[in-house]
């Protein structure tokens, strides 16, 4: 590297360099762990850039490193992704032994960058304790004959073992152990300003179909593009969303999701030579999509999921396109979410489905479709957008983060293929033997901001936009209403921050990969936070930053909220097939159900009635102190997706009208409702009100920006 001599300046001082436990040896590129048992583990070899890296935090310690510093002293200004440089950074970690959550070497801090906490020992190298490991430097104690024959045995059975060793090590690394595969090439295969998402290739006609909008208030329209003459065309016309678009095995026919409001279609578009849309038909027609297809073989058939009542599990159906006949063929039994994805093997042998179920668990499951045997069912710990069999059918593709793995469905084994240095958002289908039609998005895919609440008449000039760099959800505003607490993901790891409107930014706790952080909600009183990690319920004290677990992983738990008192915690658990209201003392531990069939509850901000929403959505009201004399006060939705909120005189909830979102407000009174515009083309309605109920805190997706891209590997 070019700009190697400013970080190796302090090393060709004669110096010798230890951080903690590990001293350095730049010119072989090594560590030496002084903690070492044997000499096998003691010799760690590290990447030059690793090593620049390391360099470059020591000759920095006790300052924060921001990745702009990286880039111009590290990687000499050349221009590479966050994701590099994390990978990177990684890479050190693992050499060094260090644990993100507990880091003793490297400490990250969000908007601040990395920090070395390790002791540093720099002193001059003298003769005889330089840096040198080799066995060149070893002398023989005196010159008798048989104290030399002893030496040289021994000497001569740790060189043998060291080569078994090293043997052992390369075989496991380069022949057993599964390596991945380097990228070999990545090319563009769309352009265009905005978003495209739900994409497929059809290799025959070598032509890519696809959803596309230019901005978050615009539809998503179908787009056809023949990689061949590099023509593109829009297949639709009209205000709807299309979706999950796949072309037929012959490639004369494409079948979607058409979304319109609250209403879908299951459509079927026949293309003539032009690539025009020459017929649409619809096939099915439903209340609520689950963006999944898959065509048979044969083209007689689509599996697609679908939750056929608002309180079943999503399942996966097959219809028959002439006929119109819907046979259920999966029978999920995880409630409200099941089977979320399909996707049928190239000789239409086997059904490979996601599943997902509790604790952040997402089940593979391969299904024969002739003897409706399961041949597989593995438990992922995460949890893939989709997969995508390869052309051979032995096995799946699916992505976490910007990883993509490959399951061998005839080992039984999840192994990683390829990493890639960009935000990969999804894969969608492959485009040869090794190459994978995938999407590329930005970091900053959605923004925490302020809207306006729309039943207030005064302008209001200081609403706020917390954009950063990671992904951000469930925020709530803090005592002072300037700062706010929210879920943050920095370099894959979660995180609960605060954030002020003045750009400060405080860590106060965070946890390992895969972990899913939800609910959080603030108690002014208390300065504590709650929230479900994982579907654990938990307390966060701001002050001391120390978390206390309230339920088990093995409890079915969810809309948590506090008591007006912060004494006691309402959740709803189910339990077999009923959702009980749980009440629960925070100091005690002790728990009581109050009810059944209710799936959330929050106290007025007096502490005098209980409001609770039941199965059906019905929203009532019962004085604390009687649950037997309620009131039905609103019908509300149940979905995860959307919230409801009081104050002295209303309740506020968001409702869906397709991908639009209106806000409501009931007086609690009178029992008049008012209705406004929320948001627009969104996926997500959650928020919170402010104090002074003149502003609401939600996430909005960013400014759409994701491209369609082959990767070859």
């Amino acid at each position: 590297m070019n700009g190697n001599s400013v970080n190796r300046a302090i090393w060709l001082e004669d110096k010798q360099i230890t951080v903690g436990q590990f001293q350095i040896d730049f010119k072989k590129t090594r560590l030496y762990d002084n903690n070492a048992v044997n000499e096998a583990e003691r010799v760690i070899k590290l990447e030059p850039l690793t090593m620049e890296l390391l360099c470059y935090l020591v000759k920095r310690q006790g300052d924060y490193v921001s990745q702009k510093e990286l880039l111009d002293h590290v990687w000499d200004g050349r221009i590479v992704s966050d994701n590099a440089i994390r990978r990177v950074v990684k890479k050190l970690r693992d050499a060094l032994g260090d644990d993100v959550k507990s880091p003793t070497y490297i400490k990250t801090v969000p908007s601040k960058g990395y920090l070395l906490i390790a002791e540093v020992n720099i002193e001059a190298v003298t003769q005889g304790n330089g840096a040198d490991h080799t066995d060149g430097n070893i002398q023989p104690p005196d010159n008798k004959n048989i104290k030399k024959t002893i030496q040289n045995q021994a000497k001569y059975l740790l060189i043998l073992l060291i080569v078994i060793l090293i043997t052992c090590y390369v075989a496991y690394t380069y022949i057993l152990k599964p390596t991945k595969k380097e990228i070999q090439q990545i090319k563009a295969v769309t352009s265009m300003s905005g978003e495209e998402d739900w994409a497929d290739y059809h290799k025959e006609s070598d032509m890519v179909v696809y959803s596309h909008r230019k901005d978050v208030s615009g539809f998503f329209n179908l787009y056809i593009k023949s990689l061949s003459t590099n023509v593109t065309k829009r297949l639709n016309s009209g205000k709807a969303n299309y979706y999950s678009a796949k072309f037929s095995k012959n490639g004369k026919k494409i079948a979607a999701q058409k979304q319109k409001g609250n209403h879908a279609e299951l459509v079927i578009l026949s293309l003539n030579d032009a690539m025009d849309v020459s017929k649409e038909e619809v096939i099915y027609e439903y209340d609520t999509s689950q963006p999944n297809l898959s065509w048979a073989p044969d083209d007689s058939a689509l599996y697609f999921s679908l939750k056929k009542q608002s309180d079943y599990p999503n399942t996966i159906f097959k219809i028959d396109i002439n006929s119109k006949r819907l046979t259920q063929v999966t029978y999920p039994d995880f409630n409200p979410y099941g089977d979320y994805f399909s996707a049928i093997s190239g000789d239409g042998s086997r059904l490979g489905v996601l599943r997902y179920s509790n604790y952040q668990r997402t089940h593979l499951i391969i299904l024969e479709l002739t003897s409706g045997k399961v041949q597989s069912n593995t438990v992922l710990d995460f949890i893939p957008q989709n997969i995508v069999w390869d052309e051979s059918g032995s096995g799946l593709y699916l992505s976490n983060n910007n990883e993509i793995f490959f399951f061998n469905a005839q080992k039984n084994e999840l192994t990683p293929q390829v990493q890639t240095d960009f935000g990969l958002s999804s894969i969608y289908s492959t485009c040869g033997k090794h190459c994978l039609l995938v999407g590329k998005e930005e970091e900053n895919v959605r923004d925490i901001i302020e809207v306006k609440n729309p039943f207030f008449d005064n302008n209001i000039n200081n609403l706020f936009e917390f954009s950063l760099a990671g992904k951000e959800g469930h925020p709530d505003y803090l005592a002072d209403s300037n700062s706010i607490v929210f879920r943050y993901e920095y370099d894959n790891i979660p995180q609960i921050v605060t954030y002020s409107t003045s750009g400060k930014m405080e860590l106060l706790t965070e946890f390992t990969q895969h972990h899913n952080i939800s609910d959080l909600e603030y108690h002014p009183k208390h300065h504590s936070i709650l929230g479900i990690l994982d579907r654990q319920l938990f307390t966060l004290d701001i002050n001391s930053k120390q978390i206390h677990y309230l339920t088990t992983q093995l409890e079915n738990i969810q809309n948590p909220s506090w008591s007006n008192d912060g004494r006691s915690i309402y959740f709803s658990r189910k339990e077999g097939n009923q959702f009980w209201l749980i009440r629960q003392d925070v100091n005690s531990g002790k728990s009581e159900p109050l009810l059944s069939n209710v799936v959330s509850a929050k106290e007025d901000p007096k502490g005098q009635y209980l409001y609770y929403q039941r199965t059906d959505g019905q929203l009532y009201r019962a004085p604390l102190d009687t649950m037997k004399e309620s009131k039905p006060i609103a019908k509300l939705e149940l979905a995860s997706n959307i919230s409801w909120h009081l104050t002295s005189q209303y309740v506020y909830y968001s409702v869906s009208n397709g991908y639009k979102y209106d806000l409501v407000r009931t007086d609690l009174n009178s029992g008049k409702s008012e209705r406004a515009s929320l948001l627009k083309y969104a996926f997500y309605a959650k928020f919170q009100l402010h104090p002074s109920e003149q502003k609401l805190l939600l996430l909005q997706r960013a400014a759409p920006s994701t491209d369609l891209y082959n990767v070859y590997f």
